[in-house]
């Protein structure tokens, strides 16, 4: 239990608070006395996947200086990328940039580099900007790239995005989802292109919940409570002890599982100019999960995964992200349950939504050669070929809704991430604001400060409630303007 909020929050921010976000626009020249050259001609033999080699128009008046690249000065580049993902995603981004570098047709070479995950990925960033040897290509939230200083800065990405010759389609961009793009977009800039975005769900046992007799999906909040207490209510009813108190929604104060609630209840994290909960959204979503709890519905689990609990009929139902299906499936299958479970929103009085969230691609401040080196193979890392393999291997929602057709057997085989691919309309995303780099723990304490309070019933809820809402609110406008 947090005896102190506020000074455990000022701790926090002596390694967080440095998160700024620092985009660096490149800067456009006057165009006007500047021509482009015809490139050469094309490979004669191209691999069918392979990207088509841009050929810049001369007549273009208003192309920014920094896309005024001359294709053949692109042979020979290297671009390191670097990520933070492991395991199945990583061989894949690894198999991936193999083909690209063999095939494309400007003779760009990828190395990809995977420290394991976030933090190493992180410290890896730091030393390459000690040693001024910085990757073009990093898969990072923009937030984060304030912990190194000012070493390392990332480009806008706009100009790129809507060339007609570098960048992307009209058709390209229609089949892109909004909500990817609007993740990333920053006082008007895209500062990132969105390419594995994982999504946060509701995973919910369908037969037990029909044994309990509801046919329908707990869909909104009077249902989901409904059948959180019928679950528990049941097994406090059967002949086994060890299951007594359990059996409704598990707990998690996760931030994206938090967000998720706040989604639900007409919360907006995205596109308010300031990160606050102590609003109509944020009241009406935590006192409605805090009154579950006091009505003994919803319950906190001691084991770190959820999947025993589930298989065990411990949980109705649980939130996680969409890489849980595979262990979830195997675990399901180990202890021989064979019940039908499905993924599903959060319901709230906004009605059903999915969170999204998952690194960015960022070009880093180079030679106009290196960015659009880099930013070639990023844009080749959103073709609907390469967003399928992507999504197979880890369970992410393909930021192409071209690419979903390509992946109708992986929908079949696992049917709970085609249910969320199905809820892709309703998503929200979560912000990359330097606010939400620090808001997201603030709000993971503030919410765990409420459950561990002893409530005696629901009509107490909003006294205690109010006056932790707006110490969240003050404690991260506090930490965000703290100087380093």
């Amino acid at each position: 239990m947090k005896t102190t909020f506020s000074s455990h929050l000022l701790r926090l921010a002596a390694c967080l608070v440095a998160l700024t976000l620092l985009v660096s626009l490149v800067g456009c020249g006057d165009p006007d006395d500047l021509t482009l050259e015809n490139t050469a001609e094309l490979k004669t033999s191209t691999p069918t996947r392979s990207p088509t080699r841009a050929v810049p128009s001369p007549t273009a008046q208003s192309t920014p200086v920094h896309l005024l690249v001359d294709a053949e000065d692109l042979a020979g580049i290297v671009v390191r990328f670097v990520h933070p993902w492991t395991g199945a995603m990583s061989e894949t981004l690894e198999r991936i940039a193999a083909e690209f570098s063999l095939n494309n047709a400007w003779d760009i070479w990828v190395e990809v580099e995977s420290p394991g995950g976030e933090t190493a990925m992180l410290e890896t960033l730091e030393e390459d900007a000690v040693e001024g040897d910085l990757p073009g290509l990093v898969a990072a939230y923009p937030y984060q790239l304030g912990y190194f200083d000012g070493d390392l800065y990332s480009v806008s990405l706009t100009s790129y995005f809507e060339n007609p010759t570098w960048g992307f389609t009209e058709e390209a961009r229609a089949d892109l989802p909004q909500v990817f793009l609007d993740q990333f977009t920053v006082e008007g800039n895209l500062v990132a292109l969105p390419v594995a975005p994982q999504a946060t769900v509701l995973f919910y046992n369908q037969t037990w919940g029909q044994e309990l007799g509801y046919e329908s999906l707990p869909d909104d909040p009077d249902a989901f409570q409904d059948q959180s207490c019928a679950a528990t209510f049941a097994n406090l009813q059967d002949y086994d002890e060890e299951n007594d108190g359990l059996g409704g929604w598990l707990m998690s104060f996760e931030p994206d599982v938090l967000a998720g609630w706040y989604y639900a209840f007409g919360g907006d994290l995205v596109n308010e100019g300031t990160l606050s909960f102590n609003n109509d959204a944020g009241h009406d979503a935590f006192s409605y999960l805090k009154s579950a709890d006091v009505e003994g519905c919803i319950w906190t689990g001691r084991l770190s995964d959820p999947y025993y609990y589930f298989a065990q009929r411990y949980t109705l139902m649980y939130a996680g992200t969409l890489d849980l299906i595979p262990d979830q499936t195997a675990w399901m299958a180990t202890e021989g349950n064979q019940d039908e479970w499905i993924a599903m929103g959060f319901p709230g009085s906004d009605g059903e939504t999915l969170v999204v969230d998952g690194p960015g691609l960022m070009l880093t401040a180079d030679t106009p050669e290196n960015q659009m080196a880099a930013w070639l193979f990023a844009k080749y890392l959103l073709e609907p070929e390469i967003q399928a393999e992507i999504a197979r291997s880890g369970f992410t929602l393909p930021v192409r809704e071209s690419a979903i057709e390509l992946l109708d057997d992986f929908g079949t085989a696992y049917p709970q991430w085609a249910q969320a691919v199905d809820l892709i309309e309703k998503a929200d995303a979560l912000p990359v604001s330097e606010a939400w780099g620090i808001g997201q723990y603030a709000l993971q304490d503030a919410i765990y400060r409420l459950f561990v309070l002893d409530i005696p019933d629901n009509s107490s809820i909003e006294a205690e409630l109010a006056p932790i809402l707006e110490e969240l609110d003050a404690t991260i406008l506090e930490l965000v303007e703290v100087e380093p």
